[in-house]
């Protein structure tokens, strides 16, 4: 066959890490073949964030899945990926499609020979065919990106959708404007890195804000703060227009920049106004579907206080002077910060963190700020739920020596054999914020577990204090 170049490539290719980007034109659509690092040239303005997404859903069965890749929204704002040794259902990977933004797919297929048996998708597709079948090869991308047959077989998967209204994206960011310039509100950003467009993930072993001198100044996580603080030296206000021009660039292990991007393309948050939600994620800004927001507030209404109102929280103490002052009650033993390692792993657990024995009441009260502290609460009656209610005794064990090391005087014979869970209360509570005023993630796990303990048979609830 002929060149596929329409000229001779005239640049140096002697280099250690020769790269570029091939432009086909095919159909009235602009496709990039990239090489290399020359992918980190493409402005995000130019893509379709779930083009190589899109492709894969439509051709990998549910049950051909090899790597997940997710942005987890609602327990820390991070990447994850799970990679398995062979294909396997989606079912045995820890992606929870109520709290991530599924960000890359990779699986086999056979039902689009040309894409090859293995694809990979996130915002670019990759696959490995002959560069002479490029154009049969775009033929089938278009037509599986225009396909919504994939809404069939992953219904989950467009609760969280791309927003491409620039009129609605401009009114977003000048609320996140105005959430830069408010020390408080600024709060509610948080930053990490970004998925790439390549669908790779980068080990981070530190961050550069600004220009990268000869000897620049690292730091060893991102946060707001640090950029805030950055632009302080020269007296700049933070906002989107300076967080879109900026760059932050990562380092790996040995010091040498892995990637670079821009501090905009780091930021997660949320704007929440009751029935419409978005998120801004890798730069990108996403809606949730309004139906989806609409089932979870219908579900977060169903769920009830305990019957057993704790002392109103006053906004100044923590989680652990809280609970002290609650349990000045003598029928409310504190079981805070009583820690005591279990399983394999020698994990450090937490029982609860009040107990009314009388009522048979378990309280778990977190300060719930951010998504992550609401992560936190959920987390911590789940593992009490799994475990204390276990026909295994041995974490009982565990929970009768603390019985006896810190409330050596209170009934402990309900722990000699294994509890009902229907005799048991599991009261989740929030310091200071009500379900309602959740961000919108935690909502959706808040829910969840609930859905859990209620088919479990336990008699679980929620309240703010």
């Amino acid at each position: 066959m002929g060149s596929l170049l329409v000229e001779p490539i005239s640049g140096n290719m002697n280099s250690r890490s020769p790269s570029g980007l091939l432009v086909v034109r095919h159909q009235n659509r602009t496709f990039v073949v990239s090489f290399g690092y020359a992918w980190q040239k493409l402005e995000d303005r130019w893509l379709e964030v779930d083009f190589g997404l899109r492709v894969v859903l439509n051709v990998v069965p549910r049950n051909d899945i090899i790597e997940v890749k997710a942005e987890q929204i609602f327990a820390k704002w991070h990447l994850a990926s799970e990679r398995a040794p062979r294909a396997a259902s989606v079912n045995e990977f820890g992606v929870d499609f109520d709290r991530d933004l599924v960000a890359v797919i990779e699986g086999e297929q056979k039902s689009r020979p040309v894409l090859g048996t293995r694809v990979r998708g996130g915002t670019s597709l990759r696959v490995n065919v002959p560069i002479g079948q490029i154009e049969s090869l775009l033929d089938a991308c278009l037509a599986e990106f225009s396909n919504d047959a994939y809404k069939r077989d992953w219904p989950e998967i467009d609760k969280i959708t791309p927003l491409k209204d620039d009129v609605m994206i401009a009114l977003l960011e000048d609320q996140l404007d105005m959430a830069l310039a408010d020390a408080q509100a600024r709060r509610r950003i948080v930053m990490f890195t970004p998925n790439q467009r390549r669908g790779e993930s980068v080990v981070a072993e530190s961050y550069v804000f600004g220009r990268m001198a000869i000897h620049p100044t690292t730091r060893p996580y991102l946060s707001i703060e640090s950029w805030v603080n950055e632009l302080a030296r020269s007296r700049d206000t933070p906002s989107v227009a300076l967080a879109k021009r900026h760059s932050i660039h990562i380092l790996d292990d040995s010091g040498a920049e892995a990637q670079s991007c821009k501090v905009f393309d780091c930021f997660g948050y949320e704007i929440n106004d009751g029935p419409r939600v978005y998120i801004l994620s890798s730069g990108v800004w996403y809606e949730v579907v309004a139906d989806y927001v609409k089932q979870i507030n219908d579900r977060l209404f169903q769920i009830g206080p305990s019957g057993l109102t704790l002392p109103a929280w006053n906004r100044t103490h923590d989680e652990g002077e809280y609970n002290s002052f609650c349990a000045a009650n003598p029928k409310l033993l504190n079981c805070d910060a009583k820690i005591f390692r279990f399983g394999g792993g020698q994990s450090q657990l937490e029982f609860c963190d009040l107990i009314h024995l009388e009522s048979r009441t378990l309280f778990f009260c977190k300060v719930v700020s951010k998504s992550s502290g609401m992560s936190h609460l959920l987390e911590q009656v789940r593992r009490t739920s799994d475990m204390l209610f276990s026909a295994d005794g041995s974490y009982r064990e565990k929970v009768l020596r603390l019985f006896k090391q810190h409330h050596p005087g209170a009934d402990i014979e309900w722990l000699q054999t294994r509890p009902h869970r229907e005799d048991w209360k599991l009261a989740m509570v929030s310091l200071g914020r009500p379900s309602a005023d959740l961000p919108f993630f935690a909502k959706c796990g808040l829910t969840k577990l609930y859905k859990e303990l209620i088919e479990r048979g336990h008699n679980a609830s929620f309240e703010a204090v």
